[in-house]
């Protein structure tokens, strides 16, 4: 299971695959049980478990006093392929109240604010587009033309794609067999005997 995450899943870090538990099997009564859960739950932010709704679909909405969730456009996907750095997430990018941003001038150490912050070349800002929605928006400094790097939703629809139940099926089908012959194997090599 932990294993395939890699290919569902951009990961930043080893969190969500140490948040996948493993207990291996063991005789409860006449039944023999594992059990594989997850457990992807912020306790110090209260967000909840992020891998269930993986599993079976669900409603994804903000936390921790927030009032939308940053969804990545194709044009953010562009600079970062792969697992959003920390310059391009979002808290960088609007990180003042009320959109200004503090910036330390050349001369002397001054500190100025100014309404839009650059990175990578790109000068972003907060804006409300066409259908109501708010942006994090972005465009090249040198250009006039700005595109929408986050939109900014109040819930978004999962759709399931972390498989878990079939994958842990399809694992302890494939490894039982010689496990039970290797339990087997234990067992008359210490001359138990079964009646």
């Amino acid at each position: 299971m932990q294993a395939t995450l890699g290919l569902k899943f951009q990961l930043r870090n080893t969190f969500t695959k140490q948040g996948i538990r493993i207990k291996p099997a063991e005789k409860n009564g006449a039944v023999i049980e594992a059990d594989v859960h997850t457990d992807t739950a912020n306790r110090a932010t209260g967000a909840p478990d992020y891998l269930l709704p993986q599993e079976d679909g669900g409603e994804k909405v903000p936390h921790g006093g927030r009032s939308y969730l940053a969804i990545p456009t194709r044009y953010l996907r562009q600079m970062a392929s792969g697992a959003i750095p920390q310059e391009l997430r979002p808290r960088n990018l609007l990180g003042a109240v009320g959109g200004r941003y503090t910036a330390i001038t050349r001369k002397k150490g001054q500190i100025a604010l100014r309404n839009q912050k650059q990175v990578r070349g790109f000068v972003f800002f907060l804006q409300e587009i066409s259908d109501g929605h708010k942006a994090i928006m972005g465009r090249y400094f040198t250009d006039h033309e700005a595109y929408p790097f986050y939109l900014l939703i109040p819930e978004a629809q999962i759709k399931p794609r972390l498989d878990m139940q079939r994958t842990v099926e399809t694992v302890a089908r494939a490894a039982f067999p010689e496990l039970w012959a290797e339990t087997w194997r234990t067992i008359m090599a210490r001359g138990l005997i079964i009646k």
